[in-house]
């Protein structure tokens, strides 16, 4: 056993290292290198509309949604998020106090989840005109469950 110590190690023979030559060598030389191996990924457009719905919502904590002002288009003040609630079919929406003064009186109008985007510290209805929520149904809390503070859900951001 010590004889194999002692022993030189053998030599690369010169046909052996032809096989180094060409695309083996190339492959070789890049790996040493680090050059970027060519991944498998879905092609730019498929991959640009991914990202853009990914950016296009932003997942949010309930708790933080609670109080935020709730502006129009125009940044005009329409009230505050009172609560977040899921109705009978599974849609989340935001209850937006209307009327009343001080508190009194007031009604709460139900805002769908989609009509709505994040900018900022605020809530911005988009696409909706501000006076539909004036002329829309009290909401009642029938057949809807309040979503608790500390559930994550998807609103949209601008």
């Amino acid at each position: 056993m010590l004889d194999d110590l002692a022993r030189p190690a053998p030599r690369m023979r010169p046909e052996s290292m032809n096989l180094l030559h060409g695309p083996a060598l190339l492959a070789l030389i890049l790996v040493g290198l680090g050059a970027p191996a060519q991944a498998q990924t879905a092609p730019p457009e498929i991959a640009a509309n991914s990202m853009a719905a990914a950016a296009a919502t932003n997942p949010v904590r309930v708790g933080d949604l609670i109080n935020l002002p709730i502006v129009d288009e125009n940044k005009s003040a329409m009230g505050r998020v009172r609560a977040v609630v899921r109705d009978a079919d599974g849609k989340i929406q935001l209850l937006l106090p209307l009327g009343g003064l001080f508190g009194f009186g007031e009604r709460l109008v139900p805002v769908p989840i989609e009509s709505v985007a994040l900018t900022g510290p605020q809530v911005t209805v988009v696409d909706v005109p501000p006076d539909r929520f004036q002329k829309s149904p009290t909401w009642y809390g029938s057949h809807s469950e309040q979503i608790a503070a500390s559930e994550t859900i998807a609103v949209s951001r601008r």
